[in-house]
């Protein structure tokens, strides 16, 4: 129970601290930052207690997460 609410807790921190970028991403370390910083303020397309970054981050190659949050800009 604790960490679901923890959770919400830092998915609201991050709304508020993160603006949705304007434009979209480019391959750049610090678009990249920009990106992941807004997508872990997102709630997850379907599932509760996860987030956008969750849902777009591909551990294997970075370019793929920034597309895969560009779709949601």
């Amino acid at each position: 129970m604790m960490s679901i609410i923890w959770k919400k807790m830092k998915i609201k921190m991050y709304s508020m601290i993160a603006t949705k970028p304007s434009q979209k991403l480019t391959w750049s370390q610090e678009d990249y930052k920009k990106g992941e910083l807004w997508a872990k303020g997102q709630p997850h397309p379907s599932l509760k207690n996860k987030t956008l970054w969750d849902f777009c981050y591909d551990k294997d190659e970075s370019t793929n997460t920034i597309h895969n949050i560009n779709k949601f800009l």
